[in-house]
């Protein structure tokens, strides 16, 4: 099942799928995966090589082609910039749950109900982006309000959180590693600070010029194949900033990248008596993505559901402020091994995960029949939803095996390519430590496939690849799943797909994986630090005026609490800081 140079394929299942002439390809999503779509294709040749040939060469040295391989590459946006999960944070978070409602329904784990897409004008067949329908959004309207806050698109930053994942693999394998960061005298190496990484991405955008191909505030509403045709045919609705209205129109496309990321839609299990619970104890309940301050936390009973990084990154800050802190979680983590026994450390009570809530007395009984106290706050770190809102299900494109969190994108060769349609493709389903760089090489592939440099295996190998990998690794989100030392096994699994000449993400960096292993350790440091008040935010927040970490823990005593360290939050709150997801979010919870 490797890839071999074109030659004239077959319409059969069992040859190789025969691919139309693409010259126009969008891409859904200007995340991490979208940007990286957008610069493999921008650096793609009409005769299938690639310009991107050099792994020594950071983009500042990689020339565009003489003769591209596209005429048209347009990535749409819903926010209002480029980054996705990198975004700028606002000091707005998303809602902290789902409307009374939407919970009453019991289907709030439910990814299509509580991420709607929204229904566009009748008629929209003369229309283009020239050339719109426009349709008013009543400002006083709460509907209106509440389908805007469905979308879920605000940052899950919080002002004072660091990356997990050490720098070298925060970046594209042609980003600068800057030598500024191997500084061990910075507290929260081999980590960065969120400005440190919106330093990175931004620079990266301005410099190669991509925000000449994004079109923001503009969310793909619906995709189908025009069979007639055989172009795609996306729904765009257009919102003009500080204007009520949107402006839909239709754009057709020879082939589709998505790339709208799996950080966006929060997952809220579901629990016996949540909902009601909701209804007598308001502001309550919170997702992770919506944390922002430590200052809500103080002096109260908090219960944290879930086992994963995002778990740590919050109790860390909570248990010095908090009266209590609780941890309900299932299994161990299979990462980040430190988390297992910190989660149950000193200060942290650990329980099972929960049986059932009682929604009048506000009490919560667990797996082990034990019953827990009346919480004040109860944060869900239960992790986010795959879900592509523009695909009709009668199509089954992307199919959601088991929609949840641990939920596995059916109907894939090796995560990448539609095994029906060629012509449609994703980046980014892929989950590793090393996301950016399997990110690169999915997109490099459907470069190759697209530009006719190379074909895919008929329909029936590609299946077989993907019945055999259920098989090895079980039909949930672990299929798509690689640890930074299998990262390369995808890598070299996808990337003889890519473009003539383009080089391999790892031929350098692959060398440096064990770095991850070394980054368990500092964080397992950090989280210690930060939970006995050794360590403070400002400690964390600005590394260029910080001691060395075991400078700090050696000289400091314990304090009372770490909230002395956190000042005008709101303020930090609308720096522009992003964030970085280790990748493996879903699996631990």
């Amino acid at each position: 099942m490797s890839a071999t140079s074109t030659t004239n394929p077959g319409s059969s299942t069992t040859e190789s799928p025969k691919i139309p002439k693409i010259e126009s390809i969008a891409i859904i999503g200007a995340g991490p995966a979208g940007l990286a779509s957008l610069y493999e294709f921008l650096h793609t040749s009409k005769d299938g090589s690639s310009t991107l040939t050099n792994a020594k060469n950071t983009y500042k040295e990689n020339k565009l082609p003489s003769d591209p391989a596209f005429k048209k590459i347009v990535a749409f946006e819903t926010k209002d910039h480029a980054g996705g999960i990198w975004a700028p944070a606002t000091e707005k978070a998303d809602l902290n749950v789902p409307p009374q409602d939407i919970l009453n329904s019991e289907d709030y784990s439910n990814p299509e109900v509580i991420r709607p897409n929204r229904k566009s004008p009748k008629d929209l067949s003369n229309t283009d982006k020239d050339h719109p329908i426009d349709t008013k959004d009543d400002s006083n309207s709460k509907e209106i309000e509440l389908i805007n806050e469905l979308e879920w698109k605000r940052s899950g930053v919080f002002p004072f959180l660091f990356t997990n994942i050490p720098q070298k693999f925060t970046r594209y394998s042609y980003l600068p590693d800057e030598k500024e960061y191997y500084s061990q005298q910075r507290t929260i190496y081999p980590f960065l600070t969120h400005n440190e990484l919106t330093k990175r991405f931004t620079n990266f955008i301005k410099d190669t010029n991509l925000l000449d191909y994004i079109r923001l505030n503009s969310a793909v509403e619906n995709v189908e194949k025009n069979e007639k045709t055989g172009k795609w045919e996306l729904t765009i609705r257009h919102k003009p900033n500080g204007q009520n209205k949107n402006e839909w129109y239709k754009e057709e496309f020879d082939a589709v990248v998505v790339a709208n990321g799996h950080y966006t839609v929060p997952y809220y299990p579901h629990i016996e008596g949540l909902a009601e619970f909701n209804e007598h104890f308001p502001n309550s309940i919170l997702h992770v993505k919506s944390f922002r301050n430590v200052e809500d936390f103080k002096g109260k009973d908090v219960l944290v559901v879930g086992n994963s990084i995002s778990t740590a990154n919050v109790v860390q800050y909570i248990v010095p402020v908090a009266k209590s802190v609780t941890v309900s979680k299932r299994g161990e983590h299979l990462v980040f091994k430190y988390i297992n026994e910190a989660l149950s450390s000193d200060g942290i009570i650990s329980k099972p995960t929960i049986d059932h809530i009682d929604p009048k007395t506000g009490e919560f009984f667990f797996k082990d029949e034990s019953k827990g106290n009346k919480y004040d706050k109860i944060i869900f770190s239960t992790g986010y939803h795959y879900h592509f809102p523009f695909f009709t299900k009668e199509k089954d494109y992307l199919k959601l095996i088991n929609p949840g969190n641990l939920s596995r994108v059916g109907g894939l060769y090796w995560n990448t390519f539609d095994q029906k349609d060629p012509t449609l493709g994703t980046v980014g389903i892929t989950v590793s430590q090393l996301n950016f760089h399997t990110i690169e090489a999915s997109a490099a592939a459907l470069a190759g496939v697209w530009s006719g440099a190379k074909q895919l295996p008929s329909e029936i190998e590609q299946n077989q690849w993907e019945i055999e990998t259920i098989k090895e690794k079980g039909d949930s989100l672990h299929f798509h799943y690689y640890t930074q030392h299998t990262a390369k096994d995808f890598i070299n699994g996808v990337i003889p797909y890519a473009p003539k000449n383009r080089y391999n993400p790892l031929e350098i960096d692959g060398e440096f994986v064990y770095d991850v292993d070394e980054g368990g350790n500092y964080l397992e440091k950090l989280f210690y630090g930060l939970k006995e008040g050794k360590i403070s935010t400002d400690d964390t927040s600005d590394p260029i005026a910080s001691k060395s970490l075991d400078d700090i823990l050696k000289n400091k005593e314990g304090k009372s609490s770490n909230n002395s360290g956190i000042k005008d939050e709101k303020k930090q709150a609308n720096v522009d800081v992003e964030t970085v997801v280790d990748g493996v979010e879903a699996i631990t919870v």
